[in-house]
């Protein structure tokens, strides 16, 4: 189990980074775990295209409304995390001018976060254009674990049975798969929160009536091998939780499932119906052709997901 872990919290005061705080205050973190709430003041630019430029006055009462706006978003964010629980002493705050994109990342590495917990406003074409302009940014170049937080009802009222959490982890036999389900096995989280692995078989051809395809048998050795590699992925994921369960007063509860389609479906459809409250993804990497599969699978459940989804790094932020 961790020790401890340093979350990044980007707070803009939107409902969705409510969310966030929400969400941040109602997980278990392991002792000695530091929160930090960061304010980006985007400023802007002192060039006008129009006809008719503003005085340069204007531009530094802007500048001066935005700092103040970030740091009252900053004391609110502090003020409802402390009013739901959170010792103070794990909290720090931090306000920053610049491209709220870049000040993200380059605090995380700062401030040596484990994860970035960070907010998306919804799933219409306009949100989702907010997720690709600073989610995805930040999930794609950061140099640790992200969570893509979404919403949920307020539960302060619930009773701790109800908080449990359903985890949903999706592995394909490689490193970041399992770097994935370690982050599960490591972690704190709600008693009674149960953990189900899947893995998706896509076979490269279908079945196809043309005398030139290659023979039923093929197909069948295919999933069956598929199957196979499935069920040692999936004996090794049960193995890393049952180590992670020796230090857990309640252990987590674990299924497994290999299922046919293509992983994006099997993922989200898995995830509706189940349901599940968390998604967890493994990373590939961070050069082009990995972030290319990140945009193609992980993306693609992230924009789509009815919960959150965090992508796991193995590699985790430097001290």
């Amino acid at each position: 189990m961790k020790q401890s872990m340093r979350i990044l919290i980007p707070f803009d005061g939107s409902a969705s980074s409510l969310s966030v705080i929400d969400e941040a205050a109602r997980r278990p973190w392991p002792l000695g775990t530091r929160l930090l709430i960061l304010g980006v003041a985007e400023m802007p630019s002192t060039l006008m295209s129009g006809p008719i430029p503003m005085p340069g006055s204007y531009y530094q009462e802007w500048e001066k409304a935005l700092e103040d706006q970030a740091r009252a978003n900053v004391e609110l964010a502090l003020q409802r995390l402390i009013a739901r629980g959170v010792a103070e002493e794990m909290i720090e705050t931090l306000t920053l001018k610049g491209n709220a994109k870049e000040a993200i990342i380059d605090e995380a590495g700062k401030f040596g976060a484990d994860l970035i917990m960070i907010g998306t406003h919804g799933y219409n074409a306009l949100e989702r254009l907010w997720l690709g302009s600073v989610s995805r940014t930040v999930a794609t170049h950061a140099g640790c674990s992200v969570e893509i937080v979404r919403g949920t009802a307020e539960r302060e009222d619930e009773a701790p049975e109800k908080r449990r959490m359903k985890l949903l982890v999706a592995v394909d036999g490689s490193p970041s798969g399992d770097a994935a389900v370690g982050e599960v096995a490591s972690r704190e989280w709600p008693e009674g929160s149960e953990v189900r692995v899947i893995t998706a078989i896509h076979l490269p051809f279908a079945p196809a009536p043309e005398t030139w395809v290659l023979p039923d048998e093929f197909y069948e050795v295919a999933e069956r091998h598929s199957r196979e590699q499935a069920e040692i992925t999936h004996q090794r994921a049960a193995k890393i939780i049952a180590e992670g369960n020796t230090g857990r007063a309640v252990p987590l509860d674990f299924s497994s499932e290999v299922i046919l389609g293509h992983a994006e479906e099997v993922i989200l459809a898995t995830a509706r119906e189940w349901p599940a409250d968390l998604i967890l993804l493994g990373s590939h990497g961070h050069r082009a052709w990995e972030r290319f599969i990140l945009g193609s699978v992980s993306q693609a459940v992230a924009w789509h997901a009815p919960c959150s989804v965090a992508i796991v790094r193995s590699t985790q932020g430097v001290r």
